[in-house]
């Protein structure tokens, strides 16, 4: 599979908002390897690390990675592409939602606000 083949795969598993009629809002196991599976093939590829990490953060407890695991992959995103604006936005609403850490939030948005030119948040 291509780079752009994966992240196409991974787009059509994506998890749905939950209602009771489709209650399927976690990535499941097998995504979550496809996104594993992913980034071995493509290791410098920023947005598969970064759709790994969001991923992740919509597992089931049951997943065999951590949150610290979500952080990680935005952070190897900016390193392989320090100018990759979505991983800044992921690791601010990561920091935001799931740690409630606003004031480290809120830099993470400011950079991601500096490299597209445009309101983050």
């Amino acid at each position: 599979m291509s780079e752009n083949e994966y992240i196409s795969e991974l787009r059509a598993r994506w998890p749905r908002g939950w209602s009771s009629d489709q209650p399927n809002f976690e990535a499941t196991p097998e995504t979550i390897a496809l996104a594993d599976e992913a980034v071995r093939e493509f290791p410098d590829s920023p947005k598969l690390w970064c759709m790994r990490g969001d991923l992740i953060q919509l597992a089931s407890e049951s997943c065999p990675h951590s949150l610290d695991d979500v952080l990680a992959c935005y952070q190897r995103a900016t390193e392989i592409d320090p100018q990759f604006v979505e991983a800044w936005e992921s690791m601010g609403h990561f920091h935001s939602a799931v740690l409630d850490d606003e004031h480290t939030a809120q830099r993470f948005f400011n950079e991601a606000e500096r490299l597209s030119g445009h309101h983050v948040a």
